[in-house]
């Protein structure tokens, strides 16, 4: 049939992977449709999870997602998507073993008990868990435990790494490795065919004299990444307000999807047919016959049609030279380049890590074989290529350690160290010069996710603790005996501008912090114990009463149990410990509840509240307080005068508005 009917049955099959997956993601999960990186980011860095992030539900269509991405042929890699799906694996555990440790039974009032979660410390495990992970993620695709735990270290930066995480994520990623390796073993497999170490006797023979040929490679790549960050950016940004205006927005970007997967397959296959058929040579890598006879290879197919991880490989080799000119490695970069900024946008699972090694082996390929065929150098092509991996990767994560330990270990020789860090080194610096920050910190940005820098942002050099308190509605003060419809209200309130923390007052003095979780278990306690003093009075006449579904982020719903006073304490541990929310008690369908201003309609609030928050001073410069939130993890401070009365609220999402606006103000001005 032909090469022509080859090129058919791949992009068709294409097609179908991509179809799928755009199905599942615009159907199914719609946050699944990128890493998930940038989100995982935001939860390790101290803000909350967005809804659903890390449900069963996501777990399993990310996973399926990612399959189907990287069978369509989309230039990505597996790595974002398998940290996103570590980070979620280990919540959802976390989830099930944490919860009887954090939950605790509060007596709101007299006969009315609320199950109160400790928030804080439930936050602190899931979000080392999730650390942990992603790290396990890392060192499982890469074979590489300790370059796991580096990895995580520098993703969720040193303000936001408990001590207690390093040990944990060494012993994780270390049972971790060892268990793939007895996994695989036991279906006759090995972590070989799944890394990208050639595991071949090398020869990777550098000089002094290369040096210099080194730095300006990597400062010209440190360069070229930050313009292919720019670039995937801006058409990411492009794509959005384009689909934005389709009336059919979910069928238009699943068309979309399938069109550009078609793209691709051809693509390569025309670029690929630009190269001539070389012979196979001695290094029995797996080449990619593509148009060429037997015994033959095409080397711009062997580079584009691969996997990255397979064309990684190649590149990495210091077994081949010769068996891929510069001519070849010069079209398959451009391709690849074209191909992987044009998926921007996409709703396509996939990381950039893999991709940008890709990238920049491709391009220290092509300058190693150049400067070979014209004698100026005696270094394999591999050397070069391994630079400009470093270099190119570097720049597009903004890490250094973790992608020299990586890459090292990629090629399985430490000796070749020293020209890594150099490489790493002179593009990390000139692509900081460039961007002010990485691609998922751009998302970050871009997405106004919340995330707080680690470090205090000069925009609020100049700031005090009076010029970043939050405009607080009256609504949102409570008293320490509040009534019921002021809680609603407060409540009510707070769906509308995102708050959590709500300060309580007595008189002119804050006598703590109460957050909305807490109030809410606090109301639906009570609104509990009203609704069973209904139903005792309609059953006599034969009403029914109503019951409760807890909620969880495994998607299915709890046992339910009857809504009477004081029965918090006699339910089953496992009946009150599961709630995405918080919220332990839900009554879908009061009634006619009665109401009243008596002693029955007051919430004390001092029994669920915080009674020692942080406290700042109003003249406080913003540099002294930041690190309370930044690193200490505090979620809101009250500010005072000097008499120490109240003036106001701090909280660490209005801190991290408040920083990116004055950012934004400042650049425009």
């Amino acid at each position: 049939w032909g090469l022509a009917a080859g090129v058919l049955v791949l992009v068709g099959l294409s097609v179908l992977c991509a179809v799928a997956l755009a199905s599942l993601i615009l159907g199914w999960a719609k946050n699944c449709g990128g890493s998930g990186l940038p989100e995982c980011k935001c939860y390790m860095n101290g803000s909350p999870a967005l809804p659903s992030f890390f449900s069963i539900r996501n777990l399993f269509a990310r996973i399926m997602a990612s399959i189907l991405a990287n069978a369509a042929g989309f230039p990505v890699g597996r790595e974002g998507p398998t940290v996103t799906i570590g980070s979620n694996l280990a919540y959802l555990v976390t989830y099930q073993l944490a919860m009887p440790f954090v939950s605790r039974s509060i007596e709101v009032k007299k006969n009315v008990n609320a199950l109160i979660i400790e928030e804080e410390r439930f936050s602190h495990a899931t979000r080392i868990n999730c650390a942990v992970g992603g790290a396990c993620a890392m060192a499982m695709l890469f074979n590489t435990p300790i370059g796991g735990l580096l990895y995580m270290f520098e993703e969720i930066s040193p303000a936001s790494w408990p001590i207690e995480l390093t040990f944990r994520a060494f012993v994780a990623t270390t049972v971790c490795t060892l268990s793939s390796y007895f996994l695989l073993g036991l279906v006759g497999k090995g972590i070989r065919e799944f890394v990208i170490f050639a595991w071949l006797k090398q020869t990777r023979s550098w000089t002094a004299s290369e040096i210099p040929i080194f730095i300006l490679l990597s400062a010209f790549l440190g360069m070229v990444t930050s313009y292919h960050t720019r670039l995937m950016l801006g058409v990411a940004a492009r794509r959005k307000k384009w689909q934005d205006k389709w009336g059919w927005k979910n069928l238009g970007v699943a068309t979309e999807t399938a069109l550009f997967c078609a793209f691709c397959a051809i693509f390569s296959g025309l670029v690929s047919l630009l190269a001539d058929c070389r012979d196979e040579g001695f290094s029995g890598l797996q080449y990619v016959r593509f148009n060429c006879p037997v015994g033959q290879y095409n080397p711009v197919a062997s580079l584009l049609v691969n996997t990255s991880h397979t064309s990684v490989k190649l590149l990495f080799s210091g077994e081949n030279t010769g068996e891929l000119a510069w001519v070849s490695t010069s079209l398959a970069f451009v391709a690849y380049f074209i191909l992987n900024v044009g998926l921007a946008g996409l709703p396509v699972p996939g990381g950039a890590f893999t991709a940008t090694m890709l990238l920049g082996g491709l391009f220290g390929r092509c300058v190693g074989s150049l400067l070979h065929e014209f004698g100026f150098n005696t270094s394999v092509s591999g050397v070069y290529a391994v630079v400009g991996a470093s270099a190119m990767l570097c720049g597009f994560k903004q890490m250094a350690a973790a992608v020299v330990l990586i890459v090292v270990q990629c090629i399985n020789d430490f000796d070749i160290t020293p020209v890594v860090m150099l490489s790493v080194t002179v593009a990390l610096a000139v692509n900081r010069y460039m961007n002010e920050r990485g691609h998922d910190e751009e998302q970050i940005e871009r997405k106004k996710l919340p995330y707080l820098e680690p470090e205090v942002p000069e925009s609020l050099d100049n700031c005090i603790a009076k010029d970043l308190m939050e405009n607080l509605p009256a609504e949102v003060k409570l008293p320490p005996h509040a009534h019921v419809s002021l809680v609603r209200k407060a409540i009510e309130v707070a769906e509308q501008d995102g708050r959590t923390d709500f300060p309580v007052l007595d008189g002119n003095s804050c006598v703590g912090i109460v957050t909305k979780h807490h109030l809410e278990a606090a109301l639906k306690a009570h609104e509990a114990a009203m609704a069973s003093l209904f139903e005792s009075k309609q059953e006599q006449i034969g009403g029914s009463s109503s019951r409760s579904l807890l909620e969880s982020p495994f998607g299915y719903a709890s046992p339910t149990f009857w809504g009477r006073s004081n029965s918090y304490s006699n339910l089953p541990a496992t009946k009150a410990r599961r709630s995405e929310a918080f919220i332990l008690r839900r009554v879908d369908s009061i009634g006619k509840t009665p109401r009243g201003d008596g002693e029955d309609n007051i919430l004390p609030l001092d029994s669920i509240m915080d009674p020692t928050p942080f406290t700042i001073q109003e003249d406080m410069p913003a540099p002294r307080f930041y690190s309370l939130f930044s690193q200490v993890g505090e979620t809101a401070a009250i500010v005072v005068n000097q008499s120490g009365e109240f003036q106001g609220l701090i909280s660490r999402s209005g801190l991290i508005v408040a920083s990116r606006e004055l950012r934004e103000h400042a650049a425009h001005s």
